[in-house]
Order: structure tokens, then C-alpha cells, then sequence
């Protein structure tokens, strides 16, 4: 009787010991599984927050950029991809000539939270512009080619440094107007004899013609344009800068009495202190301006060289102007 209740005893044991394995494991596999979502979502969450960190920073570079670049460029839309720890984010400019849109740039910024670290490639900038040989400057012995916008077609603008030498050949591009209907909206770049001030560029420009833009001094290095020769004696001049490199400032609408010397210092002092994508470029032109002072001020904004639209025919006013030393046609687009 003894030896059966013992037995028993051991059943019941051996049963107890069993479920209490059975709590023990679904405990554990229920805290693990507790656990690892929190984790997940912790890694989820963070991921968000330090994705859209670096996102905002990109962006906010690309924007302070945009306001010294891009003559009468105009953000239109943009895109946002993320991924783990990076991402990609894509957007959209129009040219706006006298108030009518082009679209015009579709540009690709990677960023990530740690640049030493890359999981996932999404892409990154991409140039759009095409490079196309014209007979006529061939012919007059050129050693540049026109550039072209490669989403629409349209003519980029070039700008020709004062005192630089270009061997003589530098475009005027003001006949081409006399080849087009007259009531065709037009984007020219004007380039100065010398530089000037804003407010003798805002006088000498003749009336009725819209200065959308100011392009800047901010050439630190200018013996980098000088003419050079190589070991075999060949000697090669500089070529004008494409309008994808010069730096400047416009009218954000159409009255532009209103554009000082402010707008481009305000944004040249936000890029500074971002230390973003840019930041090497921001310093540069900021300690080309300030020289020895503390920080620049308007008197240290130099024009080179103005971007206007109008008409074909209001355009025609530039021919005979004596600060004009080189002028190139930009885009065109219909009235309606």
C-alpha cells in the first residue's frame, strides 16, 4: 500500500515538474517575444527619427543652396524615400520666365544618418545638361560647345568673367533675336565689362526689362582662369562658366526694387552655420567676401553680370549697351 502511494506521489511530481517546465518556456518565450517587439519598435522609431533628422539637414542644405543658385529656378515638388538609416529624396525645378513655367531640373540627394556607413544605395546627383558642338562657333575657331537643358531642350546660359581671357571669343547672342517671333519670352545672361554695384546694375539696366537675377563675385582663385600651357607648347584659354555654377541671387516675384545684397548674405550665413552638404562652399565664398572683417557686409556684393527676361523685341534695347562684354540666349517659351 505504501509503495503505491509512493508511487503516486512520484506521478504527480513528475507531472508538476513537467507544467512547471511548460510555464517556465511559454514565460520565457512570451517575454522574448514581449522583448523583441519592443526592440523592433524602438529600432523602428529610431530609425524614423534619425532618417527624418538627416532628411531635414539634406534638405535644408539643398534649399539654402537653391537661394544662391539656379538662375530663375524654382522648386515645383519633391519626393522623400527613406529607408534604415538612409534614404534619398528627389525634387523637381521650373524655369519661371515673365510668370510662365518650365519645367526644368530633376535632381537626386542621397543622405544618411552615418556618412561612414552605406546599407542601401538609392541613387544620387545626376546631370542633366548636354553639351552639343555649334557649327558656327566651330567654324569662327571656338574651343566650347553650347549647353543644353537634356529634359526640355532648351539653350543654358553662360557667363564670362570680367579681365578673363577667353582668346576673343566670347558669344553675343543678341542677333538670334531678330531670327524668332518678336513676342517670344526670353532669358538672356548678360556679363559685365567690370564689376559693378547693385544699385548701379538695378540704374544702368534700360527700363522695361525684368532683372531676374544678379550673379555674384565669389571667384577666390581667379589665376584658375588664366591661360595655360601644356608641355608641348599648346596654349588653351578659359571657357565661359555654365549657369549650373555660378552663384547669385534673384526676385522671388516680380517687383525686384525690392532685391538687396541682404538676400544673398542671409543665405550664405544659414549655410555656414548648417555645416551641411555645401559646407566647404559656404565657407569659401563667406571668407572670399569678409576678407580680413568679421563677417560681410553689402558693400562686399559685386555684380558680374545680370540675368533679364522680356520680349524678343524688348530684349533688342541691349544692342550697343557699353557694360555689356558677353550676352547668351537662355530659354524661350511662348507667351501662351
Amino acid at each position: 500500500m505504501n509503495g503505491q502511494h509512493k508511487e503516486g506521489d512520484s506521478v504527480n511530481v513528475s507531472k508538476m515538474v513537467r507544467k512547471a517546465k511548460r510555464a517556465t518556456t511559454i514565460r520565457t518565450v512570451a517575454i522574448s517575444l514581449l522583448v523583441s517587439l519592443i526592440a523592433f519598435f524602438g529600432v523602428m522609431l529610431g530609425n524614423q527619427y534619425l532618417t527624418s533628422w538627416s532628411y531635414n539637414r539634406a534638405n535644408n542644405s539643398e534649399q539654402i543652396m537653391n537661394l544662391i543658385s539656379g538662375p530663375d529656378e524654382k522648386q515645383t515638388g519633391q519626393v522623400n524615400y527613406s529607408g534604415f538609416l538612409n534614404g534619398t529624396f528627389q525634387y523637381y525645378t521650373a524655369k519661371v520666365i515673365e510668370g510662365v513655367p518650365i519645367p526644368w531640373a530633376d535632381r537626386k540627394i542621397n543622405y544618411k544618418v552615418f556618412p561612414f556607413i552605406n546599407f542601401v544605395s538609392f541613387g544620387g546627383d545626376t546631370s542633366q545638361s548636354v553639351s552639343l558642338q555649334d557649327e558656327n562657333m566651330k567654324k569662327q575657331g571656338y574651343e566650347y560647345t553650347r549647353s543644353y537643358n537634356g529634359l526640355n531642350g532648351q539653350r543654358e546660359m553662360l557667363f564670362y568673367i570680367p579681365q578673363v581671357d577667353y582668346n576673343g571669343k566670347i558669344l553675343n547672342d543678341l542677333p538670334l533675336l531678330q531670327e524668332m517671333d518678336q513676342d517670344k519670352l526670353v532669358e538672356m545672361a548678360i556679363s559685365f565689362d567690370k564689376d559693378y554695384s547693385l544699385s548701379e546694375v538695378k540704374q544702368m539696366t534700360p527700363p522695361g526689362l525684368t532683372q531676374s537675377w544678379y550673379w555674384v563675385d565669389t571667384y577666390d582663385n581667379k589665376a584658375f582662369y588664366d591661360p595655360y600651357i601644356d608641355g608641348n607648347g599648346n596654349k588653351s584659354y578659359a571657357t565661359p562658366d555654365v549657369e549650373d555654377w555660378v552663384k547669385g541671387f534673384g526676385i522671388s516675384h516680380s517687383d525686384s526694387s525690392e532685391v538687396s545684397e541682404k538676400t544673398f548674405l542671409e543665405a550664405l550665413e544659414q549655410g555656414v552655420q548648417l555645416k551641411g552638404h555645401y559646407q566647404y562652399e559656404f565657407n569659401r565664398i563667406y571668407n572670399y567676401l569678409k576678407k580680413d572683417k568679421a563677417k560681410p557686409d553689402e558693400s562686399d556684393i559685386r555684380i558680374l553680370g545680370a540675368v533679364v527676361t522680356g520680349t524678343a523685341k524688348e530684349l533688342q534695347v541691349l544692342n550697343g549697351q557699353p557694360y555689356v562684354r558677353g550676352i547668351t540666349l537662355g530659354a524661350v517659351v511662348d507667351k501662351y
